[in-house]
């Protein structure tokens, strides 16, 4: 019988585990991606257990616990052990960050569920070739704020590599001064989440790009291969003092990625009014919806 014993908390050790069940199981959704969970670990607690093939994740948040439906295998006898011990410990079914495809399935196992769009939880997903080529009326005003920043600025965009990772991760630093993220709650966890990733880089599969301008990183990106056909986009960072500089390093990880995805997803907005508008602006393809239970 599962119990919450029978949760670790998942750390390093476990990515050869997660990359051979995450082949045969893709994620839907960035949250289930393992250098997510990890990378996030210090704000979200990811734990998970095995029941038969399945694996069940569980996350605590401020003395909040909750679960994620089971991966692997359509299994109801798993799914039922899941819903009795979220019972125990929240006196409640619930189950968070649920994808379509799981969605569908809940129904049709318990169709008296109910399900609440999270909408801050979505991740946006855009075709690789719209971001690298930028084209059309859509992109307008894109266009003109990576034009302006082309027309003032020298710049060359070079791989993440264990040569420049350093400086980087000497970026960051400026990064969150420049952002008083040490003030902000969520931004100084999303510092601490790339840091964690940055020093971990190779370890973790990472993949990445740098923009320098008179030879000084002044942005970089942090991405990797979510499925055959999506990459994912973790982390972009650059100095805003450069108008227009957040929109070169997303269409040179556009550029460097559109060859071998066809889609790029980037992620959440966690309901930050500013980043959301800022997803918007380029135009999801689609997006991984996700439900409250």
């Amino acid at each position: 019988m599962l119990s919450a014993e029978d949760f670790r908390q998942i750390t390093f050790e476990d990515r050869p585990f997660f990359m051979e069940f995450q082949s045969r199981y893709p994620p839907e959704h960035s949250d289930y991606i393992f250098s997510t969970m990890v990378c996030w670990q210090h704000y979200m607690r990811y734990s998970y257990a095995r029941n038969h093939d399945s694996v069940i994740i569980m996350t605590e948040h401020e003395g909040e616990i909750r679960f994620r439906p089971p991966m692997g295998p359509k299994d109801r006898t798993t799914l039922e052990e899941v819903i009795r011990l979220s019972r125990e410990i929240n006196g409640e079914n619930s189950f968070s960050v649920v994808d379509p495809e799981m969605k569908d399935w809940l129904q049709a196992e318990f169709p008296n569920m109910e399900f609440q769009p999270q909408r801050d939880y979505f991740d946006y997903v855009y075709l690789a070739k719209d971001l690298a080529e930028l084209s059309g009326k859509r992109y307008l005003k894109i266009r003109n704020q990576l034009n302006y920043f082309l027309k003032h600025n020298t710049y060359s965009a070079e791989e993440i590599s264990k040569e420049n990772i350093a400086e980087a991760r000497e970026f960051l630093v400026k990064w969150c001064l420049q952002k008083g993220c040490v003030e902000e709650p969520l931004l100084n966890s999303e510092r601490i989440a790339v840091q964690t990733a940055l020093a971990n880089f190779t370890e973790l599969g990472l993949s990445g790009l740098i923009i320098r301008i008179n030879g000084i990183v002044e942005a970089f990106s942090v991405f990797e291969k979510m499925s055959n056909d999506t990459a994912v986009v973790h982390f972009e960072k650059a100095n805003f003092t450069y108008k227009g500089i957040y929109q070169a390093i997303n269409r040179e990880t556009a550029k460097f990625l559109v060859n071998d995805f066809k889609f790029i997803n980037r992620e959440t907005d966690m309901g930050i009014k500013g980043l959301r508008k800022a997803k918007e602006k380029y135009h999801p393809h689609h997006f991984v919806e996700v439900y409250h239970v």
